[in-house]
């Protein structure tokens, strides 16, 4: 090939073309196989599955590890009922559901509700609220016995994870990595062709 006067062996510009058109398309193929096929496809003597989708489970098992492990726990549950602010709430509730009793049930009764009346009925309620606030951390306890027996983290995050859509998942992971797994894409295109400019340059050498 002549330009100007000056000889261009095709070669130099169609194998590091086409190394660049290689490079590109084993990225895009991989970053597809992150989750495609969603389900496992039988060609010949091999199947090809998705990533995510082949590994699904074992994610899910990982997350869910993790996730008790690092970041939330009965701990954390334990710290939170036992905080100021939690028994502080858990006595108002107290405190208002007994004056709702002693006010619209006992009240609705005529024998009780003409001795429930001023001075007594509030000694009531005083006896009936310190008694059950004083309970309080023995009922949080209790609780937190039975939070540990039946609620595990762990297995809910792995529930969760392999009941997932894996279609919603992908679209998600590509909203948010757009431009990144392109750039991976555009990066096998580039490598491409500089492995093919490197194999022109030592064939050339080659043949001198």
């Amino acid at each position: 090939m002549n330009f100007g006067g000056f000889h261009i062996d095709i070669d130099v510009i169609t194998i590091p073309l086409i190394a660049a058109l290689i490079g590109w398309g084993t990225n895009y193929i991989a970053v597809k196989m992150i989750f495609r096929p969603l389900r496992p496809r039988r060609f010949f003597f091999f199947t090809l599955h998705g990533l995510i989708p082949r590994r699904q489970r074992e994610l899910a098992e990982k997350i869910g590890a993790t996730i008790e492990a690092n970041f939330v726990s009965h701990k954390d549950v334990e710290k939170v009922l036992n905080s100021g602010d939690m028994q502080s709430e858990v006595a108002k509730m107290i405190d208002e559901q007994v004056d709702k009793f002693l006010n619209q049930q006992l009240g609705t009764i005529p024998m009780i509700g003409m001795f429930l009346q001023g001075p007594l009925i509030d000694e009531i309620k005083g006896r009936l609220v310190k008694q059950l606030q004083g309970s309080v951390p023995e009922l949080l306890d209790r609780l937190m016995t039975k939070l540990e027996q039946d609620l595990s983290f762990r297995d809910i995050v792995r529930e969760k994870v392999e009941a997932f859509d894996l279609r919603k998942l992908e679209d998600i992971i590509y909203d948010i990595s757009a431009r990144e797994l392109r750039a991976i894409e555009y990066l096998g295109g580039v490598l491409g062709f500089l492995v093919g400019l490197i194999q022109v340059a030592i064939v050339s050498w080659a043949h001198r």
